[in-house]
């Protein structure tokens, strides 16, 4: 009997294939009696955007011409949307949900339809709606600025203070080198770079919330205004040479510059002498011609200033050694290296000179 059992049971399995093959063909025939069903094709891509008490379903449609309406479902299909579909608008479809959602989590069922009422299979999505639960919660105020920094080559660097929960950008608006006014988002992060920042001009901010960072509807705060006050520029690199009647020598280091005045370095820089530490500032404006005027800043001691565009003054013109650079240090500024190479002296005419080849940075 084991032995019929192990035959019958290939035998059982084969016939009730072909029975069940046989009816699926029988079923299919009856389906399409009237023609082969043409189904359409289902989204690309069906993208849930959060929104305050309504969720957006971004509908990439495929290529498939015949779709003429989507049909979206969902509190476990209680609650139904149609959308048509113009093709005149592009492949993205948007469909808002706002009508019985649940604050949190929802989701969706997403099919297109043909114009023969024929349906896709189904593309599932989940998205979140939020609400005055979320918005009671929602920071209102803007992240702080830890410290903020300025180049010569036209950039702007703001260190940010620590980000408040579920800030996703940060908002900036200022002006760019061309004079546009220029927005833009920036994920959170610690630290942002306006690389074609025109110099002086303002930059205001706002954080921007939301329960993710691909939310349809945002919370913000009121735009606060960068006090450029509070930035300081980036150290020049500086090297040169440094003569007097009783010493001559060789002078190198960073040291601070800011511009003179509001309207970035196209005011003139004010940047220490040497390295002298009594105070003593030049006032360095660069010109059109991209020669540079240099002056006593406003307050410096050992006025005037003299400029030596061509050579060295005597004494120093035999003097041995002349540094090495003398000879480029023209007065004179580079705008694509950001390097001016100055000579000029202080306390009247051949008292002490300097020469410097400074970096802007």
């Amino acid at each position: 009997m084991e032995k019929i059992k192990y035959l019958i049971y290939p035998f059982l399995l084969i016939t009730g294939l072909c029975i069940l093959s046989c009816s699926k063909e029988d079923a299919f025939k009856e389906f399409t009696k009237n023609g082969e069903i043409s189904y359409p094709g289902k989204p690309t891509v069906v993208l849930a955007q959060a929104g305050y008490k309504r969720v957006l379903l971004r509908v990439a449609l495929g290529p498939d011409p015949a779709i003429t309406k989507i049909k979206t479902y969902w509190n476990s299909r209680a609650d139904s949307l149609e959308t048509p579909v113009v093709r005149s608008n592009g492949d993205i479809v948007n469909v808002f949900i706002t009508d019985h959602l649940n604050e949190g989590q929802n989701n969706f069922e997403v099919y297109t339809y043909n114009n023969k009422g024929n349906k896709s299979i189904v593309t599932n999505v989940s998205g979140t709606m939020f609400g005055d639960n979320y918005l009671s919660t929602a920071p209102r105020v803007n992240r702080s600025i830890a410290t903020l920094n300025f180049s010569a080559l036209n950039k702007a660097v703001i260190t940010w203070g620590p980000a408040l929960s579920t800030e996703q950008f940060i908002e900036l608006k200022y002006t760019n080198l061309k004079g546009a006014d220029t927005a833009g988002l920036v994920p959170t992060q610690s630290i942002t770079t306006l690389s074609n920042y025109k110099l002086g001009t303002a930059i205001t901010y706002r954080s921007i919330y939301a329960p993710e960072a691909t939310a349809y509807d945002v919370v913000s705060a009121a735009p606060s205004p960068v006090d450029l006050t509070k930035g300081s520029y980036y150290p020049a690199a500086m090297s040169g040479y440094f003569y007097s009647t009783s010493t001559k020598k060789v002078i190198g280091l960073n040291k601070t510059y800011v511009p003179n005045g509001t309207n970035g370095i196209t005011g003139g820089i004010i940047i220490p002498v040497g390295d002298l530490t009594d105070g003593t500032k030049a006032l360095i404006v660069i010109n059109a011609d991209n020669t540079v005027t240099i002056s006593a800043a406003t307050g410096s001691p050992n006025g005037p200033f003299v400029m030596y565009s061509s050579a060295l003054p005597a004494p120093y013109d035999t003097a041995t050694p002349i540094w090495v650079n003398s000879a480029a240090c023209n007065n004179t500024y580079d705008p694509l290296t950001r390097i001016l190479k100055i000579r000029y002296g202080i306390g009247g005419t051949g008292a002490r000179v300097i020469e410097e080849i400074i970096e802007l940075k």
